[in-house]
């Protein structure tokens, strides 16, 4: 059957989606930030600190000094969950405030073909007509926001982009970001910004093969200078429309 990306303005009817879309991309990568998080030097001289104590001063044998490997794993998926839902809640949370939204709606087949062969249209007509609405009927399988930049110049920053993990790698994102460049350009803002941690790998990648710049970077502190994320800043400069 083929299908048919169609990447559009958000409705109010799409809030919901789109923040439960913006939530669970925040879950996909939970093994990469557990490991990250757990094999942090804070985390290991924790772990040697506390067995160190209990063996000298405290008696405990070397089999049960042992157990605070797993225990400590145990407190870092806890941290890494709580850290994660509460950035996704923030981030869902924007959704109703930006700038503007967009969403991919995919029609014609509930599951991405297997041979990648998928046709991308663009409609960014922000005061639609009702009576057309059928139309552009599909199921939402992405979504981005642009919120408003509080820097020295007009600019935009991007965040929340959110594919379903089963769409990942069929041009969803890309469409997004096309997009939403296409659209700040018509407001007239000279550049689209955003940030993306050490945890987000294939959005970093999506921005650079679009040709988004870097910035700079900077280190978010988690637990002072000893808990550290790095973050990459990039932007785009757009054309005067």
């Amino acid at each position: 059957m083929p299908c048919e990306i169609i990447v559009r303005f958000a409705r109010l009817k799409d809030l919901q989606k789109r923040r439960e879309l913006v939530q669970n991309s925040y879950s996909i990568n939970f093994w990469d930030a557990f490991l990250f998080f757990f094999f942090q030097e804070l985390t290991l001289e924790l772990c040697v600190l506390g067995a160190a104590v209990l063996f000298i001063f405290c008696g405990v044998s070397a089999a049960a000094c042992a157990a605070l490997l797993p225990a400590a794993a145990a407190v870092v998926a806890a941290a890494v969950l709580l850290y994660r839902y509460a950035l996704a809640l923030k981030h869902a949370q924007n959704v109703s405030r930006e700038l503007y939204g967009l969403v991919a709606e995919a029609h014609g087949s509930l599951l991405p073909p297997g041979n990648n062969s998928l046709s991308t249209r663009i409609h960014l007509t922000e005061n639609e007509d009702k009576s057309s609405l059928s139309a552009y009927h599909g199921h939402i399988v992405g979504t981005v926001s642009v919120l408003d930049f509080q820097g020295a110049s007009a600019s935009g920053w991007v965040e929340g982009l959110s594919v379903i993990s089963e769409w990942r790698r069929h041009g969803v994102g890309t469409a997004l970001t096309g997009a939403a460049r296409r659209a700040a350009a018509v407001r007239g803002l000279q550049s689209l910004e955003c940030a993306l941690s050490h945890l987000q790998p294939s959005a970093r990648r999506l921005l650079h093969s679009a040709g988004w710049e870097c910035r700079g970077s900077y280190e978010r502190r988690l637990a002072g200078a000893a808990l550290t994320l790095p973050v990459l800043r990039l932007g785009t400069d757009l054309p005067l429309a």
